[in-house]
């Protein structure tokens, strides 16, 4: 096992530095580096294909011309049901969705691209729970960087639901993800296992400018829409925007609040993953804030209907993916673990990374600073979930700074 920290916690928060290019990474670097200079700093990152030339997918998955063997995964995951976008249908502020059993999609990969009307379709599948679906498979090793993932431990522990933040994607050239930032404002990291992605970037703050009178972002940086000043006003003032190429084999590190858009520029298969940590659980909490704000707003002339407070808390979990109930649930369970470990229980994370002394200090003194901002918010004794809570913030609040103490 590998220790994920070796240094002295620092919890001063963190900023946003501008890049005009991506930095590249080409040799392993230390976590602590890596941790410091980029997950601290927000700044994104694109690794070499020598961190994943290891990684099963990449012979198993991939032609000897370099292109998706989609024969090898119609035999071997066929049956699977996946989600397929149609990069041409959009609904709402992202694109229209189905599912399918893959050798379906694989059909339609090997050349049933055109209605009955002559259109050439564009699918992209996306968000294939991949690791869940076939747990014993071990396409791919998480990198040592990425591996401090509360979000994905979270799940993992859970026993209510199945779910998680680990994802394949599979799209032909020309296939495409519209403007926007991660769940909850999380990290992700996607390596691509074969072909090439071209990535726009927005910095945090400048998706203001690319958004209409109605605060509705761009769906395509890339359409003419964008220049008509009376739909996009402040597009002129965006000038954080930073574009990179992905080859194959690489990896992109996405940090928090950056806006992107993306485009396979040849056949391609990707890993992704969605991740949060105690670098940047302070994001996540000011995000669902907002969002919670948003919604109030949204619904403000039905303030006097029963339980407004409770009905807010639908919404909140419908439109951002958690409520606050949820959030404290995410917090405790990761709290409960680290405290474990400071009494001797190893934590182990992605199955060979050892989440050290230090790293768990880190990560408590980020707990406790995330617990205190939920107590202080006037709204948490109006919700009925926690008022009648056994294991309540306060409680949780006061394990952790007793478990630093």
């Amino acid at each position: 096992m590998i220790d994920l920290a070796s240094w002295e916690p620092n919890t001063h928060g963190q900023n946003t530095e501008k890049i005009t290019t991506f930095p590249r990474i080409s040799e392993p670097i230390t976590y602590d580096y890596f941790f410091r200079e980029f997950l601290e700093k927000n700044k994104p990152c694109v690794f070499s294909n020598s961190f994943t030339k290891e990684w099963r997918a990449r012979s198993d998955w991939v032609t000897p011309s370099s292109t998706p063997d989609v024969h090898y995964l119609k035999q071997n995951f066929g049956e699977a049901e996946v989600p397929v976008a149609d990069c041409d249908q959009k609904h709402y502020d992202s694109q229209e969705k189905k599912t399918y059993k893959l050798e379906e999609y694989i059909e339609y990969w090997n050349g049933q691209r055109e209605t009955s009307s002559g259109r050439k379709q564009c699918l992209y599948l996306k968000d294939w729970h991949f690791v869940r679906a076939f747990p014993n498979y071990h396409a791919y090793t998480t990198p040592q960087y990425f591996a401090s993932d509360w979000l994905n431990e979270f799940w993992e522990v859970r026993e209510d639901i199945q779910d998680d933040y680990q994802f394949v994607y599979i799209g032909p050239k020309g296939s495409w993800t519209p403007f926007h930032a991660d769940v909850f404002r999380s990290y992700s990291w996607s390596a691509n296992v074969c072909g090439r992605k071209r990535w726009v970037f927005y910095p945090p703050g400048e998706d203001q400018f690319l958004r209409d009178p109605f605060g509705t972002p761009i769906y395509d940086v890339d359409s003419a829409e964008l220049s008509d000043a009376s739909k996009y006003p402040k597009a002129p003032s965006a000038i954080g925007r930073v574009e990179v190429i992905q080859e194959q084999g690489e990896t992109i590190f996405v940090p928090s609040g950056w806006h992107h858009q993306v485009w396979n520029l040849e056949d391609t298969i990707s890993i992704n993953h969605n991740w949060l940590n105690g670098a940047n659980i302070h994001i996540a909490w000011n995000f669902l804030v907002e969002s919670l704000n948003q919604v109030e707003y949204a619904i403000r002339d039905c303030n006097e209907m029963d339980d407004w407070v409770g009905q807010c808390q639908l919404l909140l979990r419908a439109t951002h993916g958690m409520d606050y109930h949820e959030f404290y649930t995410f917090l405790r369970t990761v709290a409960r673990r680290r405290i474990d470990c400071l009494t001797g229980k190893e934590l182990i994370s992605f199955g060979s990374w050892k989440i050290g002394k230090n790293h768990t200090i880190y990560d408590l003194k980020k707990l406790e600073w995330c617990l205190e901002k939920l107590l202080d918010d006037e709204r948490l004794d109006t919700i009925k979930s926690f008022s009648d809570m056994e294991d309540h913030p306060s409680q949780l609040l006061e394990e952790v700074i007793l478990a630093l103490s």
